[in-house]
């Protein structure tokens, strides 16, 4: 999946839930750091490990 779409996704969710368009810029920002950080494969096992959720 390309890094625009994934954007895309996080734009449309955070509007869906009224995230203030600031707050939704500095999550846009820092995504463009993720990506330019961790790999996909890192990001993955990330999301499934669930350590996010602590």
């Amino acid at each position: 999946m390309n890094n625009d779409i994934i954007r895309g996704y996080v734009i449309l969710a955070m509007e869906s839930l009224n995230f203030p368009m600031d707050v939704i810029n500095a999550v846009v920002n820092e995504l463009y750091t993720q990506f330019d950080t961790i790999t996909e494969y890192e990001a993955q096992q990330y999301y499934l490990s669930g350590d996010w959720k602590k």
